[in-house]
């Protein structure tokens, strides 16, 4: 590719890929200051973004946005969320948690790697914002952190086992919206709303896939 052109490439879609991985860069700076408000509130825009490049890409296509996805989801997803969790948690130093963290950060990596490579219609593995919203509804939820490092380390497996999960599209994708806006207020009740329906995508959703590609003929 022409490094000179390379502007040229952007197609709409992508601008969308790259407002994440911007809100995901916000949210660690101000997460480091201790806003953590602003914070929860970007991370959870950043996976709004993602949505949007997703749809938009299969409606206008897009070149570079498969390359640009998986560098906006590491920083979005991955970084951020470790960033407003241990500044929430204020943890000085906790081998666990840097471990629980890497093994994260790591095994997140690895499924958007998988994601990049596969061709199916669902995804193999739990998707990172799923896994970002998790992280920072328990954290902001203030649960004893000994659950949080035991729940980030279990995402991180599912992150990588071969488990079917579905995309969020259709009238689920506009709840899911109205949901993650209602969590922006800060109030409990809708980030335990939050918590709680992406918990019930991690525990339906592979039912829900199999299910659907059954009905098909195919198979996993």
């Amino acid at each position: 590719m022409n490094e000179k052109n390379i502007l040229l490439k952007l197609s709409f879609a992508d601008s969308f890929t790259i407002i994440n991985g911007i809100f995901g860069l916000l949210s660690i700076f101000f997460a480091i200051h201790e806003k953590m408000e602003i914070a929860f509130t970007l991370i959870l825009l950043a996976v709004l973004a993602d949505g949007m490049d997703g749809i938009m890409a299969r409606k206008y296509g897009g070149f570079l946005g498969r390359y640009l996805d998986e560098f906006s989801d590491i920083v979005s997803f991955l970084i951020a969320p470790c960033v407003f969790s241990y500044t929430l948690y204020n943890i000085s130093f906790n081998p666990f948690f840097l471990l629980s963290s890497s093994i994260f950060i790591i095994f997140g990596m690895l499924h958007l790697v998988c994601y990049h490579l596969s061709k199916k219609d669902f995804f193999i593995g739990l998707t990172t914002p799923a896994s970002a919203i998790i992280l920072i509804c328990l954290s902001s939820l203030q649960f004893p952190v000994i659950f949080f490092m035991i729940s980030m380390l279990i995402l991180s497996f599912l992150m990588v086992l071969n488990i079917p999960y579905p995309r969020i599209e259709k009238y689920f994708a506009i709840i899911a919206c109205i949901i993650i806006f209602l969590a922006i207020s800060r109030i409990k009740i809708f980030i335990y709303l939050l918590l709680f329906s992406t918990l019930l995508y991690i525990i339906i959703g592979p039912f829900y896939v199999s299910r659907k590609r059954f009905k098909k003929g195919l198979y996993i």
